[in-house]
């Protein structure tokens, strides 16, 4: 299997840097052109599966890239970014002043605190987990699958997480790996073991360098 791993476009979340989880924004036109440029760049990819989150933000993403491939996205709401409760929407330097206890908890041990009446990481992790068993999973057990290129269009967490536990990294790893929008990368998984071909990339691919 190649996994090419896509974050969604820029929303009005990342442009005000707070707090995005459930909240179901929509693309801003920048981040509808960056989709465009990522669609662009995996123009010669012969996409065999797609899936994204629920949210609007990851589903218009995946749309955008897999317009041109006759293919609809499956959606899989285990690929919903963390849900931040009452600091959706809220910037940490406002967190730090209203829900000064609750923000020092998530400083201090941020994998066993929970953001106010949001999900804890362990919630969070364990779903994301399963996507990562079930790839890993599949790989070894559908060779006829092996030599399919999928799509999968997610967000921030989501993808770090899954890139750090792919690569058998602990949680803690996922903070090494920031996924850019407009950008795409790669994996390669064949019997349960990882390979990670692109990282951020935004050249076009071309299949011929799978070898």
């Amino acid at each position: 299997m190649r996994l090419f791993l896509v974050r969604h476009g820029q929303t009005e979340a990342n442009l005000r840097g707070v707090f995005c989880g459930l909240t179901d924004l929509a693309l801003t036109p920048q981040g509808v052109e960056q989709a465009a440029e990522v669609a662009g760049r995996l123009a010669n990819v012969d996409f065999a599966q797609g899936v994204s989150s629920q949210l609007l933000r990851a589903r218009h993403t995946a749309d955008i890239v897999l317009a041109g491939h006759q293919l609809n996205a499956s959606i899989d709401n285990q690929l919903n970014e963390m849900h931040f409760g009452e600091w959706e929407m809220r910037h940490h330097h406002d967190l730090q002043r209203e829900d000064p206890d609750a923000w020092a908890a998530w400083v201090a041990d941020w994998q066993q605190a929970s953001p106010t009446g949001g999900e804890s990481f362990s919630q969070f992790s364990a779903r994301v987990e399963e996507v990562v068993q079930s790839l890993l999973s599949t790989s070894s057990n559908s060779p006829q699958h092996s030599d399919n290129n999928q799509l999968l269009v997610a967000h921030q967490g989501v993808l770090s997480l899954m890139l750090a536990r792919l690569l058998a990294m602990p949680a803690a790893a996922m903070w090494h790996f920031h996924f850019e929008q407009g950008a795409y990368s790669v994996l390669d998984i064949h019997d349960g073991f990882v390979t990670l071909r692109a990282f951020n990339s935004r050249a076009v691919w071309q299949p011929a360098t799978r070898d």
